[in-house]
């Protein structure tokens, strides 16, 4: 299955070093396609970088360690495919839906309430009990 990771995984592996993500892109990567939207790697590091600027990490090298798949989508300003309350988060699902992703695996609960059929929307425990 092709998995998407939002920024907030990405973000939890790196800099909190939380075990559960870190088998989340371990299980991803070994048994599924890790795919990741240019528009996450370019969050997670300006979020790196604004906020975190106290932890040391190489976000060069960690992209480095994962085998995946970059996802290059363009926004048009035609009409929204779906609804969503926090319009950063759009580019994700609008990511996931063109590029017919099977698995969103996010702890944002904004994406929770999005009604569609593909991709499934899953938090990290979900996806780690399930797939």
């Amino acid at each position: 299955m092709r998995v998407l990771l939002d920024t907030n995984i990405l973000i939890s592996a790196m800099v909190f070093h939380s075990s559960k993500m870190a088998e989340v892109l371990r299980k991803t990567v070994v048994e599924h396609e890790l795919c990741l939207a240019a528009y996450t790697v370019e969050e997670t590091k300006r979020i790196l970088n604004e906020k975190f600027t106290n932890v040391e990490v190489d976000i060069d090298r960690f992209f480095q360690d994962y085998p995946y798949t970059l996802i290059c989508s363009s926004f048009d300003d035609g009409p929204s495919l779906v609804e969503i309350r926090d319009k950063n988060d759009y580019p994700i699902i609008y990511t996931a839906i063109v590029d017919q992703i099977d698995i969103l695996v996010t702890g944002d609960k904004d994406f929770f309430d999005v009604k569609v059929d593909r991709p499934l929307i899953v938090t990290p425990a979900d996806f780690l009990a399930n797939y």
